[in-house]
């Protein structure tokens, strides 16, 4: 099925995104006086990394399908940002919290758009990514507002945010690649049937078997 392929490559390419985010926020979280120059530095190749890599999903692919429409719209944003401030790292260690909470909230908008398409494909736990994007919302508006007075206590937020953001991403992927397999199975069983269709009577069956369960459970204590 395609989606189900665009599916597999969207989660072998954020991978390289997540790790990237999580190794640059355990940095910063146990070296937290660690310049802001070499931070923008670092930051810097991350962005022109993610650039790349949104870039290569968007070209790689036949069609979208509805997932990550955006893709070589932030591709073109984040390598633009990172060679910005690869070149003028001085400049943007004053304006750093902004930059950082723009980010974020860049990634909370693909992080929605993910969920509710994960919600079209029936995943169970949709909902999950939606809440992670709300709260990484949250911290970047903070970011946003950057209310630290001292330049550690700002470089161990940034830390925390990036790791909690790549962490968000990796529990998405499990969920993703969870959902990949049992739609892969049910394409090998019934080959040539509508998927949305197979998919609807899973998930009355499921409800089904839910409802079952908890009519036996107030039978089995009436019993004893």
């Amino acid at each position: 099925m395609e989606s189900v392929n665009e599916v597999k490559q969207f989660s072998k390419s954020y991978i390289l995104i997540s790790a990237l985010y999580v190794v640059l926020g355990v940095v910063l979280c146990v070296w937290p006086d660690t310049s802001l120059k070499m931070i923008c530095y670092g930051l810097g190749f991350v962005m022109v990394v993610l650039g790349i890599t949104y870039g290569i999903i968007y070209f790689t692919k036949d069609t979208l399908a509805g997932f990550l429409q955006m893709d070589l719209v932030i591709g073109i944003v984040c390598l633009a940002f990172g060679v910005f401030i690869l070149l003028n790292p001085t400049f943007l260690s004053t304006v750093l919290p902004f930059a950082m909470g723009i980010i974020l909230l860049l990634g909370a908008v693909v992080k929605i758009q993910s969920a509710w398409n994960m919600r079209r494909l029936r995943f169970e736990r949709w909902y999950a990514v939606l809440i992670c994007a709300l709260v990484i919302i949250v911290l970047g508006i903070i970011l946003l507002c950057n209310p630290f007075q001292k330049e550690h206590d700002m470089v161990l937020y940034i830390g925390v945010c990036l790791s909690i953001d790549g962490v968000t991403n990796l529990v998405s992927l499990i969920f993703i690649q969870l959902r990949v397999r049992k739609l892969a199975r049910i394409q090998k069983e019934y080959p040539g049937a509508d998927m949305d269709e197979l998919l609807e009577q899973q998930g009355q069956r499921k409800t089904a078997a839910k409802a079952e369960v908890v009519v036996q459970e107030p039978d089995k204590e009436n019993k004893e």
